[in-house]
């Protein structure tokens, strides 16, 4: 932890001041810290520092499956490593944010493995970013350098920042994923400054019949994280490798591959160029982000524009995108008086 960050939180339960405690006998550069403490100046409440992360939450919550799935794999998104721009594209088509954002201060809500949190920091902006999960640890790990990063792991219903403190903030893949999407998309707008804006994506609700997913995620949420990854990290190569030979046979080979329902063998047709290796542990990560999450709750576009209306935003847009619907709203100024001011 940056010893700076310190001056931009507050205690997550009673919004009071916290001060910074580190272990006896810590001989480390007062510009970061490794392992101590934050206590509340207030209520008393204390916040431990742990590998150079505060840690507003334990890591055994809803969201574990998470801190699971990005330790396991915590590089198969990142675009510096893989070798593509997939993440790039999703992250500017959803933002539309220019490229130059230095001065400015960004809110990641949900880092995950840290995708977008690096192309955030691309930006030239300062950068803070949380994500319930211990996914935290694997974020810190691929970014850990940058110099414009502050990390720590947090409930977006509790944020330990001050309110009307970031030009921007954006939170993609997470809130379908929150037990209250509205009310947890709610508690970010309060976080923007005035004129600020807040960019969401959220899957979208399907028609009749459901997705397959949900037909087979009322039993697979409730398997353990490191049982599951054990079962689809058999289950999903064996299939791919039976697919793969099947659709080699003549005449009716791809129509009997098409019924194995683990996506296509390649995805060169897109662009990502993956070895059959690589591509057999984007399909295990892929079963997995979408059958263990223990909540997954798509919402209706008309529903996510009433959330942003409530929040009194303005300049709304909406649109259907990458990963399901985009939004993005601005915080009204004082003097925007069509707009009710967000909470």
């Amino acid at each position: 932890m940056k010893v700076e960050l310190l001056q931009y939180l507050e205690c997550p339960g009673c919004r009071g001041s916290l001060s910074l405690a580190t272990e006896p006998g810590n001989r480390q550069p007062v510009c970061e810290i490794e392992e101590g403490a934050l206590t509340c100046n207030n209520c008393a409440a204390a916040y431990p520092i742990v590998r150079s992360l505060p840690r507003f939450v334990a890591s055994e919550n809803y969201a574990a499956s998470f801190g699971f799935q990005w330790n396991k794999f915590p590089t198969l998104q990142m675009d510096s490593v893989m070798g593509n721009n997939l993440s790039r594209k999703r992250f500017t088509d959803c933002t539309g944010w220019p490229a130059n954002l230095g001065g400015e201060r960004i809110l990641e809500a949900g880092c995950g493995a840290g995708r977008f949190t690096q192309l955030a920091l691309e930006t030239g902006a300062e950068v803070f970013s949380f994500d319930l999960s211990s996914a935290v640890e694997a974020a810190y790990a691929n970014i850990k350098d940058a110099s414009r990063l502050h990390m720590f792991q947090a409930s977006i219903y509790q944020l330990p920042l001050r309110k009307g403190f970031f030009d921007k903030i954006f939170c993609m893949g997470v809130i379908q994923h929150c037990p209250e999407p509205k009310k947890a998309f709610l508690n970010l707008v309060p976080f923007l400054r005035p004129g600020g804006t807040i960019v969401i994506d959220v899957y979208s609700k399907a028609g009749f019949p459901p997705p397959l997913k949900y037909w087979v995620r009322p039993i697979t949420r409730r398997i353990r994280p490191k049982a599951l990854y054990a079962i689809l990290s058999r289950v999903i190569p064996l299939a791919f490798d039976v697919k793969n030979f099947v659709s080699r046979a003549p005449a009716i080979g791809p129509r009997m591959a098409a019924l194995i329902p683990i996506g296509p063998l390649s995805h060169a047709e897109i662009g990502l160029h993956y070895t059959d290796s690589e591509i057999k542990q984007v399909k295990v990560l892929s079963a997995f982000d979408m059958l263990s999450p223990r909540y997954d709750l798509p919402q209706a576009i008309d529903d996510v524009r009433r959330w942003f209306e409530e929040a009194g935003l303005v300049e709304i847009e909406m649109r259907f995108g990458y990963n399901g619907i985009n939004a993005r709203g601005r915080r009204p100024l004082s003097h925007d008086h069509a707009a009710r001011p967000a909470g």
